[in-house]
């Protein structure tokens, strides 16, 4: 395996085959791969097949090295294993893909997890999740102007006024508000586990504030967290990458 340009090359043989062909072989194909593609077309591939027409040269070069017996005029053994001396080849080894261990009855390997082109995106908001927002939105900037008043008129030892827990519960409130939002416009890897906690971290701060609060007012914030949520649930990820096509 060689890398060149942030591209990495690699080549999978027999124990027996030469490693002095095995990294000629490497070597032709990196200069193929440099010679016709620009550096510029590398950066705007974004599709796996986006160099597909290139395995033809992977395939003359393959019928050319699996025939060692032909490459005395076009590989210079001396100068292969001098090359190789100065710039060895990684070599992979079987403990570098094979299961190394089980956790809970599953093997786990060594071989990075890798995604293709860009990430899944979201699916187009509808315009009942940006309803949702407009509203959520206004709960979180009521929710943090009513717990910092909380906040102060508590440290002025107002007679019967609010406590410095209700300033805190006010806040925390708007802050999972906020992580609500965060759910509805990113994709995370438990994004519908993190929204129930959410909801039910919601409904908690609305039981606990119940009596600063008259029906209407509870209303509208149960109401706010239910439409948040469904939206964060309803809207998925999209059926395909975009501008992904075979």
């Amino acid at each position: 395996m060689i890398k060149v340009r942030g591209i990495t090359f690699l080549v999978m043989t027999e124990f027996h085959y030469p490693v002095a062909l095995a990294f000629s072989f490497l070597n032709e194909l990196m200069k193929e791969f440099i010679q016709l593609y620009e550096p510029a077309k590398l950066v705007s591939a974004k599709r796996p097949y986006h160099f597909i027409e290139f395995d033809n040269t992977i395939h003359k070069l393959r019928q050319a090295y699996n025939k060692p017996q032909s490459l005395a005029s076009r590989v210079n053994l001396t100068d292969l294993n001098a090359e190789l001396t100065l710039r060895p080849p990684y070599r992979l080894a079987v403990t570098d893909v094979e299961p190394i261990n089980q956790i809970n009855g599953a093997c786990r390997m060594n071989v990075p997890q890798m995604g293709v082109g860009p990430p899944p995106r979201l699916r187009r908001m509808s315009i009942w999740g940006w309803i949702a927002v407009l509203l959520a939105v206004s709960l979180i900037s009521l929710g943090f102007l009513r717990g910092l008043v909380a906040l102060h008129l508590s440290s002025l030892e107002v007679y019967n006024g609010p406590s410095p827990i209700h300033g805190v519960m006010y806040i925390i409130e708007a802050l999972v508000r906020v992580a609500q939002l965060y759910l509805l416009f990113y994709n995370t890897r438990h994004r519908d586990f993190e929204s129930w906690l959410a909801l039910i971290a919601q409904i908690m701060c609305i039981y606990f504030l119940w009596d600063l609060r008259d029906y209407s007012q509870h209303a509208v914030f149960a109401i706010s967290s239910l439409s948040t949520h469904l939206c964060t649930i309803y809207r998925r990820l999209q059926d395909k990458l975009p501008d992904y096509h075979i």
